[in-house]
């Protein structure tokens, strides 16, 4: 793996791990979160785009040259990093390589855990989660994820730290142990996850309207989106989260009435625009297109357990429009979308 300092018995436990981390859907999704182990020298960290879940059975990992990206952190000079990279495997650094970089343990272990999310899009965020955590943490505000997310916990952080959260983002743990760190977050991610809507699942289906190109989700899992409360429903078309905005799309279309949903996707195939992976029909439920991607339909499962898990009597904050648009808009972020 190049120059690095690491023990085969550390690169094993340290992928264990991840794979571990990428195949519990409550904490990543898709592509979505990242894990690196430090050396002297370098850093191991997953690839842009690539899913942890495959950390035992392919090449997901990175390495790059540590003390020039710290170098750089220390200039606040924003880098994709390539030309750090140490490996020879044609694959690019994530794009949250630089936070790894800053916060000073071995082990660094970033996720998208829905009971995180879920208590972290509420305006009073920070003292709810001190009630529930009942340990030391940076609460990090939302910052578009990248150099612009490190810079924004370089102002925060302590040394003593190893826990992290993130503003409408997700958590990050830290520590020099692997199994430690990765219990750690366990911990964290189980004091958070409440499930506070599931009376909202137990709605029956009314009928199974038929759109082309699309199918009714009408199992009992996705009967929220079913849901006549009026609070709720006005969530579906919001963003909460990044990789939301990435993988879905700006907020889910949501229509009152069938012929709402039918006129909006037949103009989208007139003016010859892709058809979005969902929209909801109020009172009726989520509809999938049958070309929806892997990835997309693990981003909406997601949102699902965070509309489960999250306060409806708290004051929400969704990203706004200008938020969505810098990340749909972002090199980095097409670059990861493409290989999904």
């Amino acid at each position: 793996m190049g120059n690095n300092s690491f023990t085969e018995s550390e690169i094993s436990k340290f992928k264990e791990v991840s794979y571990k981390l990428g195949k519990n859907p409550s904490l990543v999704q898709a592509a979505g979160g990242n894990t690196s182990i430090k050396s002297d020298k370098s850093m191991l960290i997953k690839a842009s785009g690539t899913w942890l879940i495959n950390s035992l059975n392919k090449d997901i990992f990175v390495e790059v040259n540590l003390p020039s990206i710290n170098q750089k952190i220390s200039n606040e000079h924003d880098d994709s990093f390539e030309e750090d990279i140490i490996s020879k495997n044609n694959l690019r650094p994530s794009l949250e390589t630089s936070f790894h970089a800053l916060i000073n343990y071995k082990y660094v272990l970033h996720v998208h855990s829905t009971a995180t999310i879920a208590n972290a899009i509420s305006s009073d965020s920070k003292n709810e989660l001190e009630k529930q955590i009942n340990e030391d943490f940076i609460f990090v505000p939302y910052y578009r994820p990248g150099f612009t997310l490190t810079m924004g916990i370089k102002k925060l952080i302590k040394p003593e730290i190893k826990i992290f959260i993130l503003e409408n983002h997700g958590l990050i743990v830290a520590g020099d142990d692997i199994e430690e760190t990765y219990n750690l977050l366990l911990n964290i991610h189980n004091k958070l996850d409440k499930t506070r809507n599931n009376k909202f699942t137990n709605l029956e289906v009314t009928e199974d309207l038929e759109i082309e190109n699309y199918y009714l989700k009408n199992t009992e899992k996705y009967r929220l989106f079913m849901s006549p409360d009026e609070n709720l429903y006005s969530l579906f078309s919001k963003s909460f989260y990044p990789d939301h905005v990435i993988f879905l799309g700006p907020g889910i279309p949501t229509f009152v009435e069938k012929s709402q949903a039918e006129k909006f996707i037949g103009n989208l195939k007139i003016k010859n625009l892709p058809l979005p992976p969902y929209f909801i029909i109020k009172n009726k439920g989520l509809f999938e297109n049958s070309s929806t991607i892997p990835a997309a339909k693990e981003m909406m499962d997601c949102f699902l357990e965070v509309l489960l898990k999250v306060d409806l009597s708290n004051s929400l904050k969704f990203l706004s429009s200008e938020q969505e648009n810098e990340l749909l808009n972002w090199d980095v972020e097409k670059y990861r979308q493409s290989i999904n």
